[in-house]
Parts: C-alpha cells; sequence; structure tokens
C-alpha cells in the first residue's frame, strides 16, 4: 500500500503511480459521479476519508463530447485523495467559471475523467511532449495547464497554456511536464 509514515497520532500513506489500480480508478470515478449528482441536485456530499496518502486531483466533466467543467490543484489541498476528488468534482459541476452550473438533466449523459497527478517535472521545451503528458506552464502568478491527452501537438498545446495562463504567447515562463494517471467513466 506505500510507505507510512508516521509522526505521532497522524499517519500518512505515501502513494505511487502504480499503487492505482483500475478498480481504484473506477471508485475515483465514482466517488467523482456521486459528488457531482449531489452538488447539481443539491443533496450531501458523499463522505471522504479523512486520512491517507492525497495527491493534487483534476476532475472533468464533458456532455456530448465538450467540456462542461474542469477543477482542480497542482497543489495537495486535503488530507485524502478522496477528500481532493469531492473538492475538484464539486467545483467542476457548479463552481468553473468558463462554464454554466451542470443541469440535472445533462447528469445521465455525462462522462468524467479524473486525473491524478503523480508529479511535475521541469521541461526545458514541450518537444519531448507526448500526449500522455499533460503541460504546465507558469509566469509569477499565473498558470496555464494542459491536461494529458488534451491534444497531441506539444506546440499547440504550449499555445493552449499560454492562453489559459493569460499571457503573451512567447513570454519566458517555466515549463512542466505532467506525469499523471487518467481514469474515465
Amino acid at each position: 500500500m506505500g510507505v507510512i509514515y508516521a509522526a505521532g497520532w497522524l499517519a500518512i500513506v505515501a502513494l505511487t503511480p502504480q499503487q492505482i489500480s483500475d478498480a481504484e480508478g473506477a471508485r475515483y470515478v465514482d466517488l467523482a459521479r456521486l459528488t457531482i449528482r449531489a452538488e447539481v441536485l443539491g443533496k450531501p456530499h458523499p463522505n471522504a476519508p479523512a486520512l491517507g496518502g492525497t495527491r493534487p486531483v483534476f476532475v472533468t466533466i464533458e456532455v456530448g463530447g465538450r467540456v462542461r467543467g474542469c477543477r482542480g490543484s497542482l497543489d495537495k489541498l486535503e488530507l485524502s485523495l478522496e477528500a481532493e476528488i469531492v473538492r475538484s468534482a464539486r467545483a467542476a459541476a457548479a463552481h468553473d467559471p468558463r462554464w454554466t452550473p451542470l443541469k440535472p438533466k445533462e447528469l445521465d449523459t455525462m462522462k468524467v475523467t479524473v486525473t491524478v497527478i503523480d508529479r511535475l517535472e521541469p521541461i526545458a521545451s514541450v518537444a519531448s511532449l507526448k500526449p500522455e503528458d499533460g503541460l504546465v506552464l507558469e509566469l509569477g502568478k499565473r498558470a496555464g495547464i494542459v491536461l494529458p491527452w488534451e491534444g497531441k501537438d506539444p506546440r499547440i498545446r504550449l499555445e493552449w497554456a499560454y492562453r489559459k495562463a493569460g499571457v503573451p504567447e512567447g513570454s519566458p515562463a517555466t515549463l512542466r511536464r505532467m506525469i499523471a494517471t487518467r481514469f474515465i467513466g
């Protein structure tokens, strides 16, 4: 299950990329779906475990092949991966300023993707990016994030990252490759 670090009463499980099985990934997608449904219908959210290993997470919602919400963070904000998923799913369903909140009639046809970030690696250029790599462009406090499998051409993904960051293309920025595990349901 990973390395367990114990400090007093708090135990933290350090997850590694190989440890997320397809069955666990399916549970994460189910948790995101339940959370989205609860958020849209105004019902209580699923309880997420309070302790355990965690990683940054993004939840993306698509309806009819179009994105309807995508929220997450490059930082760990919760004490468990499940709590990260609940936070991101709630935000994607109703609090993404780029889209209107999801409607109840969209719940049965939505596709949900949970992207669990394993690590970020500094890169000098996008030339070596593969489609399964995400891209993070940072300039000051601004960031442009392109998740794995969003486009194939690294140059186009770089253009998107600049646009998402809201900075002029070609501005000197820090680039990082996002290594992540993606679960779709």
